[in-house]
């Protein structure tokens, strides 16, 4: 079994550059009408918080790029965390001997792999009911084994 697994991402860059698009023509329209009014400070404000709505987006982008990739074999069930192209963590832990545990608590949950004192949390960023599948499908990847 190898798995891949990467966040849910509901729009593309290209969504947001066209939601910018389309909401820096409304606010540039909305100044000027503004600024005939004679209330060009609140264009000021107008322009601050579009700047602002352009960096969350771009801290959005660049944190939403990690995943993690989780292969099973006979002897060994293999976790890896990447952050871009950068391996964050690697654990390895002996298939016969690990155990995998899911509990979820209303909206909050936790998937981890233990081995007598070694313990990591799998797909840490994946909503409760996504983790559920896949805890589904490692356990029965390691009762196969």
């Amino acid at each position: 079994m190898n798995e891949n697994i990467t966040p849910y991402q509901s729009c593309s860059k290209s969504v947001f550059l066209i939601l910018g698009i389309i909401l820096m023509g409304w606010s540039a329209l909305f100044s000027i009408f503004l600024i005939s009014q004679g209330a060009w400070p609140v264009s000021i404000f107008l322009g601050v918080e579009y700047l602002l709505i352009v960096y969350l987006i771009k801290l959005y982008f660049r944190e939403k790029n990690i995943k993690d990739e989780i292969s099973i074999n006979e002897k060994e069930i293999s976790i890896k965390k990447f952050k871009g192209d950068k391996l964050l963590n690697s654990s390895t832990f002996n298939t016969y001997w690990s155990k995998i545990f899911f509990t979820k608590h209303k909206n909050q949950s936790k998937l981890s792999i233990r081995e007598s004192n070694k313990e990591t949390e799998v797909a840490s960023f994946l909503h409760a009911d996504l983790k559920e599948s896949l805890y589904l499908r490692i356990k029965r990847q390691l009762t196969y084994y």
